[in-house]
């Protein structure tokens, strides 16, 4: 009896631990949420824990920008939110509850409704890497998702990437209306792009590379520092092409087989940019290679610091600026230009943060120019 008992147990207790939530985009239906999806993310993650951010799954199904979203109980009573204001505190568990913050929701179905802002979005991170080796005339990335935003005039000896670490697009913009950027003002075009999720620098540096999102190119988030796919890297490298690239003081992502300066902070000052700065104008000025990589990181550290609305977030933004000025003067013709962002920044209590499915985060600027 206790046997046959244990087999009627361990039987309803697996049957109550299956489960899936509907979700639709306003009212047509879209498809579920189900435990497979959460365990595979928290498995994947290098952090310990029994919660996943519910911006995972949402991301998982397709979503990225979200205006807000219902969560709607088995009874159909529903309960509406800005997405923008919980994303960062919203998690689904294993058994398919979902928290905000310290409150439990037991629901049957989601309702998402997408950002009016998606319309005015037609730019990705995995667009540059295929727009980089198209310029430069090397192969096609294999399996890319991204698509070649911008085709030379002329003919390219060099392209230059510049990323600018944890760069929101909204305070951008708000200084360049302000005047404070001039080198930003004299531009044509800001595009308004999107980063993967999670927008954090390794995720987006892997997708960067590969032209791949998460899923693919197996970098799933905080931890993760290499990838098994071909990157543009080594398409050069292949391609008989030279590649340095110019650090602040680690290295986040492994860039593999290229040549690498770390800068440091070596004047003691605090920062690395001017650093960067500095090397990268020695090597422009030396020995420019076929494919110039450039990480200034200063942004990012102010932003975590302070928060994008301090002046310190203001200050670090504006001296990129004159730092870009200078890198493109000494530039010489027949070379491409790519300034982007690898995820965007938003305000917490005690600075700033990125990693959430929000717009603070997932839009970023890009920018193509030709010398």
């Amino acid at each position: 009896m206790s046997i046959i008992f244990l087999l009627f147990t361990l039987i309803i207790t697996a049957c109550q631990s299956s489960w899936e939530i509907e979700f639709s985009t306003g009212d047509q239906a879209r498809g579920e949420i189900n435990q497979a999806d959460v365990t595979f993310y928290i498995e994947k993650s290098l952090e310990e824990s029994e919660t996943l951010p519910l911006g995972q799954l949402l991301y998982h199904n397709g979503y990225s920008l979200i205006d807000q979203i219902d969560l709607i109980s088995v009874s159909g009573e529903s309960q509406n939110f800005i997405w923008d204001e919980i994303a960062e505190k919203t998690t689904i568990s294993q058994a398919g509850a979902i928290a905000i913050g310290d409150q439990q929701y037991n629901v049957d179905s989601i309702a998402i409704y997408p950002s009016p802002q998606l319309n005015e979005i037609s730019h990705s991170i995995m667009d540059i890497a295929p727009t980089v080796a198209n310029a430069l005339g090397l192969p096609a990335i294999p399996n890319a998702h991204g698509n070649m935003s911008w085709k030379p005039q002329g003919s390219i000896d060099h392209a230059i990437m510049i990323l600018l670490d944890g760069l929101q697009l909204q305070k951008l913009q708000s200084l360049i209306e302000q005047g404070d950027l001039p080198f930003f003002d004299n531009l044509e075009t800001v595009l308004k792009g999107l980063t993967i999720y999670p927008p954090i620098t390794t995720s987006s540096t892997a997708a960067l590379l590969t032209s791949t999102p998460p899923l693919e190119n197996g970098v799933f988030g905080y931890g993760y520092r290499t990838t098994a796919l071909t990157t543009l890297f080594d398409l050069a490298l292949e391609s008989d092409k030279t590649v340095t690239a110019v650090e602040g003081s680690s290295l986040p992502f492994n860039l593999r087989n290229i040549e690498t300066i770390l800068s440091g902070d070596r004047d003691g000052n605090g920062f690395s940019d001017d650093n960067v700065f500095s090397n990268s104008m020695d090597i422009i000025q030396s020995n420019l290679p076929d494919i110039l990589y450039i990480h200034f990181h200063e942004i990012d550290d102010m932003g975590h610091e302070y928060g994008p609305n301090s002046d310190e977030y203001k200050s670090a933004i504006i001296r990129v600026d004159q730092y870009l000025y200078e890198i493109y003067k000494a530039l010489p013709e027949n070379t491409f230009v790519v300034i982007f962002a690898d995820h965007g920044m938003h305000e917490t209590t005690d600075g700033g943060n990125h990693g959430t499915l929000t717009a603070a985060d997932l839009i970023i600027p890009i920018i193509f120019l030709e010398k």
